[in-house]
């Protein structure tokens, strides 16, 4: 994490928006990594799922896995995989919109069609007004955050 006073689980920080703009892009495909995983299978979200879907070794989603448990943005047990907490939900919700709405921004502006990491590499540059701004030009069936519960709910994920 990029600070260290992270708000505890279960308080709202007084701008939901505001810690997307305080993870690392690593954090962020992690974050959510778990998400996607989560929303095909269902949770818990085994190392190896993790390990194959990011295409990363078992020792980096290990790490990632307790500096993001740490940062309570998920929950991490031994052996059982990982499951993301209320806020960690949100939070790789609303770096999924913000990749959402950096491809549709490109591609339907200026005929460019991003890869995914492309486009979430920019959204991590963007702050969420900035973000919040360009999604008024995306034609996006969610607004603010990414509102799938099921990988076909959305064509983007």
């Amino acid at each position: 994490m990029r600070h260290s006073d992270q708000p505890v689980e279960g308080s709202a920080p007084a701008d939901e928006s505001a810690p997307v703009d305080e993870l690392t892009p690593a954090e962020g495909r992690y974050l959510c990594g778990v998400l996607y995983r989560s929303l095909q299978e269902g949770p818990p979200v085994s190392n190896r799922e993790l390990t194959d879907y990011l295409g990363v070794s078992g020792a980096s989603v290990t790490g990632m896995s307790k500096a993001l448990a740490d940062a309570g943005l998920l929950t991490h047990e031994r052996y059982h995989g990982v499951e993301l907490t209320a806020r960690g939900d949100r939070l790789a919700r609303r770096l999924l919109f913000g990749r959402c709405v950096v491809e549709a921004c490109f591609a339907d502006r200026f005929g460019i069609g991003l890869l995914e990491e492309q486009a979430g590499r920019i959204a991590t540059e963007l702050d969420a007004t900035q973000i919040d701004t360009l999604s008024d030009c995306a034609d996006l069936p969610c607004a603010s955050h990414c509102e799938a519960t099921a990988p076909a709910d959305c064509d983007r994920l």
